[in-house]
């Protein structure tokens, strides 16, 4: 059971979902199994979640109720971010039949559902106050830096020049304006 208080443990089953969800969607062989794909990004997540908890001992910041409203804030965002997602089949490897979306929050950064998990991440790590959750953030956001350049290559074999004509229109893969 302590294991499972364990916020570094909580952190590796994170980061290897985020790798293992990186080969689920890499456009491999392994890459064209949806549902795989899908639950290996929900127990990413899930992991994220759980090592912010009370129930994973680690040292906690305090200020107070503003922990609420400023995380609050940043999960609000992050929910904003993410609503474009559901407009992509993001759980899957592209293919012949995969459309380009490059008209909303696609307009400004190429990959909201990455930068809404960073932010919910974020967000729930202030909300709950966690020391460990907040400083994970860079790695968090370094891992999917890391699926982004292995999709951006499914990409553009998939969907060639309208490809390589929005990237150079939207820098941002992550970060608005950002090519980081």
């Amino acid at each position: 059971m302590f294991v499972l208080q364990n916020p570094f443990f909580w952190a590796f089953i994170g980061m290897f979902g985020l790798l293992a969800g990186t080969a689920a969607v890499s456009g491999t062989k392994f890459g064209r199994y949806a549902p795989l794909g899908f639950i290996i990004v929900m127990i990413c997540d899930l992991a994220r979640v759980m090592l912010v908890l009370p129930v994973c001992v680690q040292p906690r910041f305090e200020i107070g109720y503003w922990n609420w409203i400023v995380g609050g804030i940043i999960v609000a965002a992050a929910t904003v971010f993410a609503i474009p997602a559901f407009s992509v089949k993001w759980w899957a490897a592209p293919d012949e039949h995969t459309a380009l979306r490059t008209t909303g929050l696609y307009g400004v950064v190429r990959n909201p559902i990455y930068l809404a998990d960073v932010l919910f991440s974020l967000g729930l790590a202030i909300m709950f106050r966690s020391i460990i959750g907040v400083a994970l953030i860079p790695l968090w956001w370094a891992g999917f830096l890391f699926v982004i350049l292995i999709e951006e290559k499914s990409l553009e074999h998939e969907l060639g020049q309208p490809y390589r004509d929005y990237v150079q229109r939207v820098k941002g893969r992550i970060i608005p304006g950002l090519p980081i």
